[in-house]
C-alpha cells in the first residue's frame, strides 16, 4: 500500500506544474484586477493566443489572437493574423545541436514567414482605427556556447491604416536558453526590437523584452512576459506591458495516427474452436 502511495504522490508532483501552468493561466484571463497586482508598473496587458500547425518538414502554419488592455482605462484593441512559414534546409554540423524544442521545427536554422493581420479597436473608444498589414519575414537562428540560441529577425509590414499606407521595418535580435529540472522543462528569453517607419521617424520604437516560456505539454508551451518601450519625444511615450500568451502546436502525423492502437475485438480465424 505504501508504494502505491509514494507512486500516486510522485506522479501528482510531477504533474504539478502543467495544472499550476492552466490554473494560473484561467485565473489571469478571468480577472483583469490581477494584472495590476503582479506588475505594478505595467500600463498595458497583452494577452494572446497562438497556434501552430505543422504540415510536413518544410512548411507549417501559424494563427494568432491577441489583445492589448490599457491599465486603469476602457480602451481596448484586437488582433487577427494568420501567416505561413517555409523552413529552409539546415546545417549539417546544427542538427548535431538542436536540442527537442516546441517553438520550431527541429534543426532549422533559417525560415521565412509571410501573411495577413488585421487590427481594430472598438468603434466606441476615443481613437478608433483599423489596420490592415502584409508580413514579410527572414528569420536565422544560430547556435552559441553555453546552449544559448540567437535568432535574428528581419521583418517588413505594409499597413494600411485608417486609409493612410506606409512601411515599417523591424530586426530583431533575441537570446534564448532551454532550461530543464526533474519536474518542469522552460525556457528563459530576452530581446531587443526596433520598429523604423520609413517616411516617418518620429514614430520609431525600440522595445525590449523578458520572458519564461513553459512547456506544459507535448503540444502547449505556456509564456509570460514583461516588455518595456523606450520613450521617444514627442510621438511616443514609455510604456510598460505584462504579457501572457498560450502556445498550441500540431502536427499533420497526429491527424493521422489511428485512435486505437489495437482492435478491440480479435477476429476468429477457421481453426478457432468456437466453430
Amino acid at each position: 500500500m505504501s508504494e502505491q502511495n509514494n507512486f500516486t504522490t510522485n506522479l501528482f508532483i510531477k504533474k504539478l506544474p502543467r495544472i499550476l501552468c492552466f490554473l494560473v493561466f484561467f485565473y489571469i484571463s478571468t480577472s483583469p484586477p490581477v494584472f495590476s497586482q503582479i506588475a505594478l508598473k505595467t500600463q498595458e496587458v497583452w494577452p494572446s493566443l497562438d497556434a501552430y500547425f505543422r504540415l510536413n518538414k518544410n512548411w507549417r502554419f501559424y494563427g494568432t489572437v491577441a489583445g492589448t488592455k490599457l491599465d486603469e482605462s476602457s480602451y481596448s484593441e484586437g488582433a487577427l493574423g494568420i501567416f505561413a512559414d517555409y523552413f529552409a534546409q539546415p546545417l549539417k554540423f546544427v542538427q548535431k545541436r538542436v536540442h527537442s524544442r516546441n517553438d520550431s521545427l527541429p534543426g532549422k536554422y533559417l525560415y521565412f514567414r509571410f501573411g495577413y493581420q488585421y487590427s481594430a479597436s472598438p468603434p466606441s473608444s476615443e481613437d478608433p482605427f483599423e489596420e490592415s498589414m502584409i508580413v514579410l519575414e527572414a528569420n536565422g537562428r544560430f547556435y552559441l556556447p553555453y546552449n544559448l540560441l540567437l535568432s535574428a529577425k528581419n521583418r517588413f509590414d505594409w499597413r494600411s491604416k485608417n486609409g493612410d499606407i506606409n512601411i515599417r521595418y523591424r530586426p530583431r535580435l533575441m537570446l534564448e536558453r532551454d532550461l530543464k529540472t526533474e519536474f518542469m522543462t522552460f525556457t528563459a528569453s530576452g530581446f531587443v526590437e526596433y520598429f523604423a517607419n520609413f517616411g516617418n521617424g518620429q514614430v520609431d520604437k525600440l522595445r525590449t523584452q523578458l520572458g519564461v516560456e513553459i512547456r506544459v505539454t507535448k503540444h502547449m508551451n505556456y509564456e509570460v512576459f514583461w516588455n518595456h518601450q523606450f520613450e521617444h519625444q514627442p510621438e511616443v511615450q514609455e510604456v510598460d506591458a505584462f504579457g501572457m500568451t498560450m502556445k498550441i502546436y500540431m502536427n499533420k502525423k497526429d491527424f493521422q495516427k489511428p485512435l486505437l492502437k489495437k482492435p478491440l475485438f480479435k477476429k476468429h480465424t477457421k481453426n478457432s474452436t468456437h466453430q
